[in-house]
C-alpha cells in the first residue's frame, strides 16, 4: 500500500504543474473575453468549458504511462502497484477538474448575472439538460465523460508504450471504422437523440461501466508489456 501511495504521489507531482498551467491560461482568456465584452459591448459566445477539460484529461492521461511507467518500475514499484496508483490518480484528477469547472461556471454565471451581461454566454450541459439541476447535470455528465475519456487516453498511452505510434493509431482507425458502420452509426444516433429528448442523465452511467472495462484491458496489457530502455 505504501508503494502504491508513493507511485501515486510521483504521478500527481508530475501532473500538478500541467493542471496549474491549464487553468491559468483558461482563466486568463476567460477574463480577457469578459473584459472585452464589458468594455466594447459586442456580442460574443464561448464554447462549453467542459470540452477543453476533456482535451486536457485525454492528453495528460495519454502521456501518464510514457512519463511514469518505466520510472516507477525502475525504483521498485510493481506493475500492479503502478496500475492501481494510475487508476486512482486518474480518477482523482478527473474529479478535481470537474469540481474546478463547476466552480468556474458558477462564478462566471454569478458575475454576468450581477452585471446583467446579456452579450456574454458561457455554455454548459445544463443549457441542454434543462430539466435538471445546474450543478447536478454538469458534475454528473463531466464526471462520466471525463472518466471515459481518461480511460481511453490511458489505453492509447499503453498501446503507444508497447507498439509506438502504431498502437494508438490502430485503435483510432478501428474506432473510426466501427462508428461509421451503418448499423452502429444509426444505433448511436438514435441512442444519443433519446438521451437529449428524454433528458436522461442516467444514460451517461454506461460510460463509467465502459471505463472499468477499459481499465481491465489496460491492466492486462501493462502486466505483459516489456520495459523500454531509456
Amino acid at each position: 500500500m505504501n508503494r502504491v501511495l508513493s507511485a501515486k504521489k510521483i504521478i500527481e507531482i508530475k501532473n500538478l504543474k500541467s493542471i496549474t498551467i491549464f487553468w491559468g491560461y483558461f482563466t486568463f482568456f476567460l477574463i480577457l473575453n469578459l473584459t472585452l465584452a464589458t468594455s466594447f459591448h459586442y456580442s460574443t459566445s464561448m464554447y462549453m468549458s467542459s470540452f477543453p477539460v476533456y482535451i486536457f484529461l485525454f492528453i495528460s492521461n495519454h502521456i501518464l504511462i510514457k512519463n511514469n511507467f518505466h520510472y516507477c518500475i525502475h525504483f521498485g514499484v510493481t506493475r500492479s502497484e503502478f496500475i492501481k496508483a494510475s487508476f486512482v490518480s486518474s480518477f482523482q484528477r478527473t474529479i478535481v477538474m470537474v469540481l474546478i469547472n463547476i466552480i468556474l461556471l458558477l462564478a462566471v454565471n454569478g458575475f454576468t448575472t450581477a452585471l446583467n451581461m446579456n452579450n456574454f454566454t458561457m455554455f454548459s450541459w445544463s443549457d441542454v439538460f434543462t430539466s435538471h439541476s445546474f450543478i447536478v447535470s454538469n458534475i454528473w455528465i463531466d464526471l462520466c465523460v471525463g472518466t471515459f475519456v481518461s480511460s481511453m487516453a490511458m489505453l492509447s498511452g499503453s498501446l503507444q508504450y508497447k507498439w509506438g505510434l502504431f498502437g494508438p493509431l490502430s485503435l483510432a482507425v478501428i474506432l473510426l471504422i466501427t462508428v461509421t458502420l451503418p448499423s452502429i452509426h444509426n444505433y448511436l444516433f438514435e441512442a444519443g437523440k433519446n438521451v437529449f429528448i428524454h433528458q436522461s442523465l442516467g444514460s451517461f452511467s454506461w460510460l463509467l461501466v465502459a471505463s472499468v472495462i477499459v481499465w481491465g484491458c489496460i491492466y492486462l496489457l501493462l502486466q505483459k508489456v516489456d520495459l523500454i530502455k531509456r
